[in-house]
């Protein structure tokens, strides 16, 4: 046998050295729990984001987290539960397995998950929604599509059409006109304007097929309190700008229904002339929408023809024939002027027909996109035949349902928009009890984990699908 020494100083020198050593090892182990705890926490919250709704984001292009997990009752501490299991798999992710103890180290087990801040998609009258829409657009269409509805939107300012008040100057001409008995060969004014009370019913049921399906409101998001979140808290722009507003009206075009865009959508046909209206039935809505397009119309084909020196003529030269036949030349320049608005309602008549077969109309018309050609086929107006491709360039009946939409108020729009994908999201397998304001796509989280030897941790964090978008 050897015999080893060691002097006292050694075993003084190794008693600090060791101590070091293991201080040093300890605070390299704390250094690592912190670590671990950032990484334990970017895990959990990108889990909880990962949970997003697979058939809201299919069939709207929006992402959010539905907080009723199927469940059908929205609770954002279903959310939290879920962050608290997340972590705590990966605040020990050998648990359950052979380690001989050596996990328990690097343990960490999550003592309390809660988000503090969250953003349901209703808040502030829907801006979340609103901000997420106008992504869609942009990523799906491209930058392009600004330029162009901004383009229709000026044409449409430009034109003077909101400015023209088609009823009043028609008083006013049928004013100077009262008491004269128009009805005589070759007048067209009394045979058109016959027609001008029902005429809003005849293009509704005249040759098209009209749903009758009625919405069930009483539970949708603009008919109940809703939940209230944080709101927008991170905004790159501002939601409600003049070219957001543009991009927004743009996407209920793309993702909702209207009479020429059926999406087969079980609760709602007609979802973008709800948006408009707001009525209960998709015919009210319907005829609503109708009765708005043809006003736009009207006023466009009056001014029309009125700038139009070859159809002023036309009627200047009918007026004196009347006139000279009722013997009352006074009458002659009133009635031309009758005329004129006689031929512009008939034109608007047969726009309407067009749109509604999916044609399209320029918003104001030239010489050679008129339909009715000669003041003598005015009577003839409602026989004119057409069809969708009677024309090529112009707007169609959901550009002209923009135009309306440009004029609704804002909120309103937003709202009736999260109507109409609650209805059509309950329909779906695992979302009978789906809600806007139980949907998040902002949260900010609490978390308070523990490790072996009474190391506590806290963390907060924030995260949303506005990263994952930009």
């Amino acid at each position: 046998m050897k015999r080893g020494t060691i002097t006292v100083f050694l075993s003084l020198s190794l008693t600090i050295i060791l101590s070091l050593i293991g201080a040093v090892i300890e605070s390299a182990r704390y250094s690592a729990l912190r670590m671990r705890t950032e990484m334990i926490m970017e895990m959990g919250l990108m889990s909880i984001f990962a949970e997003y709704n697979r058939e809201l984001l299919k069939d709207y292009d929006l992402l959010f987290i539905d907080t009723t997990y199927g469940s059908g009752k929205a609770d954002i501490s279903a959310t939290e539960d879920h962050l608290q299991s997340y972590m705590q798999y990966n605040g020990r992710p050998a648990k359950g397995i052979l380690s001989f103890g050596l996990d328990e180290i690097m343990a960490l087990d999550v003592e309390k998950a809660e988000l503090t801040q969250y953003s349901y998609a209703s808040d502030q009258g829907g801006r979340e929604f609103k901000r997420q829409a106008i992504h869609a657009v942009r990523d799906h269409f491209g930058l392009g599509i600004v330029e162009k509805l901004k383009r229709n939107a000026t044409d449409y300012e430009k034109s003077g059409i909101k400015d023209f008040d088609t009823d009043k100057k028609r008083q006013a001409v049928e004013k100077e006109l009262k008491g004269v008995d128009l009805k005589v060969e070759k007048c067209p004014v009394d045979e058109v304007y016959d027609e001008r009370p029902g005429i809003i019913e005849k293009l509704v049921s005249g040759g098209v097929s009209v749903s009758d399906k009625k919405l069930d409101l009483k539970n949708t998001a603009s008919h109940r309190d809703l939940r209230q979140g944080a709101g927008v808290i991170r905004p790159e722009s501002n939601p409600d700008s003049l070219v957001n507003d543009l991009l927004f009206d743009a996407y209920l075009k793309w993702k909702m229904s209207s009479y020429i865009n059926d999406l087969s959508h079980e609760s709602c046909s007609y979802e973008l002339e709800y948006i408009l209206n707001g009525k209960n039935t998709d015919q009210a809505n319907f005829r609503d929408t109708v009765f708005k397009l043809f006003v736009i119309r009207e006023a466009a084909d009056t001014m029309a023809v009125f700038k139009d020196e070859g159809k002023k003529g036309q009627c200047e030269a009918l007026a004196a024939v009347i006139s000279l036949l009722l013997l009352n030349p006074e009458i002659e320049e009133p009635l031309a002027d009758m005329l004129l608005f006689t031929w512009g309602f008939a034109e608007s008549v047969v726009d309407m027909r067009t749109l509604l077969k999916g044609g399209r109309i320029p918003v104001i018309k030239e010489g050679k996109d008129f339909r009715i050609k000669l003041a003598a086929e005015l009577p003839l107006f409602l026989s004119i035949p057409v069809s969708k491709g009677d024309n090529e360039s112009g707007l169609d009946y959901g550009d002209y349902c923009l135009m309306l939409l440009a004029t609704e108020n804002k909120t309103k729009k937003v709202m009736r928009a999260m109507d109409i994908i609650e209805m059509n999201m309950r329909t779906k397998e695992g979302n009978k009890g789906f809600r806007m304001d139980g949907c998040i796509d902002y949260a900010e989280a609490d978390v308070s984990l523990k490790a072996k030897k009474g190391y506590s941790f806290t963390i907060r964090r924030d995260y949303s699908y506005e990263e994952i978008i930009e």
